[in-house]
């Protein structure tokens, strides 16, 4: 894993620790001299589950989003001090590379196809956005649907695909594709990756659209009366009888 000056495009290679620390004194891992980067300014510490971005001092941006402690980081996020962006890159990962032109292809109409394949919106704007069509970002990149595989194509060189520019690759789950302004992940059914926690896995989507506004409306009253509503001090007062009887029917001698 990297970190990324994208103004340098300089590259800082995570130490065996694991803990990169950004800022300007002479231990930090990272020296950027600039003149809103300070002391100890944030560290990002690797995990096998991922990257974690520690604020030192003043909120820093990432992928638009102001942060003022802590938050997990994919590779590809954008962080933001000022006019400084950083981002990470993993050197290991290898796209697999597209049976789609990206110089040609044509764009299709929706296709409604299953709402347990495609990508997460994590911008502001729609967090939490599933999108289960083809997809065409208005800044002109896409990602397609072909022989049961999502596509990625951006021929403009707009996006960064796990934080590497890629015209185009066959998109696998939990890939994260990333604008300084927005970011999508990839959510694919049938992998070790694919948690049954998820709002798109199968059973939960089975069990969200099973359960409409109109079936909920339809639904019949739960049932009600006296002796069920009051169950619960009825039970109590007759262990307290209960009591009372042993106690008279055993005095103390």
């Amino acid at each position: 894993m990297h970190l990324v000056v994208e103004n340098t495009h300089k590259s800082f290679k995570f130490p065996d620790n694991g803990l990169l620390v950004v800022g300007n004194s002479a231990d930090c891992t990272v020296q950027i001299n600039h003149p809103k980067i300070w002391g100890k300014h944030f560290a990002i510490l690797q995990h096998s589950y991922g990257c974690i971005l520690e604020v030192y001092d003043q909120p820093i941006w990432v992928n638009k989003q102001l942060i003022y402690e802590q938050t997990l980081l994919d590779t590809g996020d954008v962080i933001a001090v000022e006019d400084l962006r950083f981002y990470l890159t993993d050197e290991q990962y290898i796209p697999k590379d597209s049976s789609i032109n990206h110089t040609n292809f044509e764009l299709q109409k929706e296709k409604n196809m299953s709402s347990v394949f495609g990508l997460r919106n994590f911008s502001a704007s729609h967090a939490g956005e599933f999108i289960i069509d083809d997809f065409h970002h208005q800044d002109g990149w896409h990602v397609l649907r072909k022989d049961n595989e999502l596509h990625f194509i951006d021929n403009k060189n707009i996006t960064r695909l796990n934080g590497l520019s890629i015209a185009q690759a066959v998109l696998s789950n939990g890939d994260v594709i990333t604008h300084q302004n927005y970011k999508f992940k990839v959510e694919l059914p049938g992998t070790s990756g694919f948690s049954k926690f998820s709002p798109s896995h199968p059973r939960n989507v089975l069990l969200s659209e099973s359960f409409t506004q109109d079936k909920v409306a339809n639904l019949p009253a739960p049932k009600t009366g006296l002796f069920k509503d009051n169950l619960w001090w009825l039970t109590l007062v007759l262990g307290l009888v209960i009591l009372v009887v042993l106690v008279l029917n055993n005095p103390v001698g």
